[in-house]
């Protein structure tokens, strides 16, 4: 009796596991909203180590690669 209530259960949760859902999520990457780059100022620079300020200069590229707006031209 149970054997077959077990089989019976498994058999639906598994038929129930291969539906496919209707609309795929939508994923929303905000992070350039609270992302900035890292401004330094001359005694920041004499006094951190170098491993620092690459780790700087990283996150300045990536964000400028990734958040940054290109400069509108203007035409005259």
């Amino acid at each position: 009796m149970y054997t077959r209530l077990l089989t019976a259960c498994l058999m639906t949760m598994l038929i129930a596991s291969c539906v496919t859902r209707g609309n795929v999520p939508v994923v929303v990457d905000t992070a350039c909203d609270w992302v900035k780059p890292i401004y330094l100022t001359d005694h920041d620079i004499d006094v951190l180590d170098r491993q620092t300020k690459k780790d700087i200069l990283a996150h300045n590229k990536a964000w400028q690669a990734n958040c940054q707006k290109p400069k509108e031209v203007r035409s005259n």
